[in-house]
C-alpha cells in the first residue's frame, strides 16, 4: 500500500473511531458500550458539558414547578439522571419541598451525584439507584412527574422507554423530556417532531408541546390523561381541618417512603441486598 492510501486509510479509522465514540457516545455499540463509555467520563461529565445552573433554574425546575401547580411536594422521577442535574435543581429551588428519584445505568455517574448531594446536604430530597429506563422498577402511577433529559436518542427501543415513561406517571402527571434536533451525526437515532408527538400519543399523554431549547435539542412537555387527584385535594383544601390537613400529608409521605424503599430494595436495581446496602445510600 502506498503511504498517500495508508494516510486515507488512517484518516477514515480515526474518523469513524471519533464518530462512534465520541461524536455519537457509543450508541450504535450498543448500550453496554455507552454504559462503558459514561462510566469512563464521569468524573470529567459536568466540565465537558458546563451545565449553566441560573438557565437550568429558568428553563427548566421554574416551568416544571410551575406546571405541576399548586403542588409543591411532588415525587419525581428522574431517567438518565447522569450526575444528578434536575435532582439537584429541584432540590436548590425554595419552592421544591418533595422528592426526586434519580436513576441511571452508570455506576460512575451515580457516585459522582451521590458525592454532590452529600455535599449539599440533600439527602432529604434526592435519592439515587441504579436502573433500566426500559424497565423502571417502580409501579403504575407512582409519579408525579417524569423527566428525562438529553437521553432518548440512547434508547433501543424509543417507544417502549416512553410508554415506561408514561406507565409509572400518575394520571394527570407532568413529563418532561427532549428531543434532539441536530441529526446530521445520528441518522436513525433521532424522530421529528411530529414522530415523536405521535409516539407520545399513543402513550396516553396529551398537552404535547416542543420548545426551542439548546442548539441540539428541543425541550418536551406532556401530561398524562386523567384527572389529577391532587388538584381535587387541593379545591377542597379549605374545608379540611389543619388535622385533617397533617394527616393527609403525613400519609403521602408515608406512601412515598414506602415506594422509594420498595424501589432500592428491588432485585432489579442490580445490587446483591438491593440498594439500602450500597455507597450510594445518602
Amino acid at each position: 500500500m502506498s503511504p498517500f492510501l495508508f494516510l486515507i486509510a488512517g484518516a477514515v479509522a480515526c474518523f469513524i473511531i471519533w464518530w462512534l465514540l465520541i461524536e455519537t457516545e457509543g450508541v450504535y455499540l450498543g448500550k453496554r458500550v455507552v454504559i462503558w463509555l459514561y462510566d469512563l467520563y464521569a468524573r470529567r461529565y459536568d466540565r465537558v458539558k458546563q451545565f449553566d445552573d441560573y438557565a437550568d433554574q429558568l428553563l427548566l425546575a421554574a416551568p416544571l414547578l410551575d406546571r405541576i401547580q399548586p403542588q409543591v411536594d411532588p415525587l419525581m422521577l428522574d431517567v438518565a439522571t447522569g450526575s444528578g442535574r434536575l435532582p439537584l435543581l429541584m432540590a436548590r429551588n425554595g419552592r421544591f419541598a418533595g422528592h426526586v428519584v434519580g436513576l441511571d445505568h452508570s455506576r460512575n455517574m451515580l457516585e459522582v451525584a451521590a458525592s454532590k448531594v452529600k455535599r449539599e446536604r440533600f439527602g432529604a430530597f434526592i435519592s439515587l439507584t441504579r436502573g433500566d429506563a426500559m424497565d423502571l422498577p417502580s409501579p403504575d402511577g407512582a409519579f408525579d412527574a417524569v423527566a428525562c433529559l438529553e437521553s432518548l436518542e440512547f434508547f433501543p427501543d424509543l417507544q417502549a422507554a416512553l410508554a415506561e415513561f408514561a406507565r409509572v406517571l400518575r394520571p394527570g402527571g407532568v413529563l418532561l423530556t427532549s428531543n434532539r434536533i441536530k441529526t446530521r451525526w445520528m441518522p436513525g437515532r433521532t424522530v421529528s417532531r411530529a414522530r415523536l408527538a405521535q409516539i407520545l400519543h399513543a402513550c396516553g399523554m396529551l398537552s404535547i408541546e416542543f420548545e426551542a431549547w439548546q442548539e441540539d435539542y428541543d425541550k418536551v412537555w406532556a401530561r398524562k390523561a386523567g384527572a389529577r387527584d391532587e388538584c381535587r385535594v387541593a379545591r377542597a383544601g379549605s374545608n379540611l381541618s389543619t388535622e385533617d390537613t397533617e394527616k393527609s400529608k403525613e400519609s403521602r409521605e408515608n406512601q412515598c417512603a414506602g415506594l422509594i424503599s420498595d424501589m432500592f430494595l428491588s432485585d432489579r436495581c442490580g445490587f446483591p441486598g438491593g440498594f439500602a446496602r450500597y455507597r450510594w445510600r445518602i
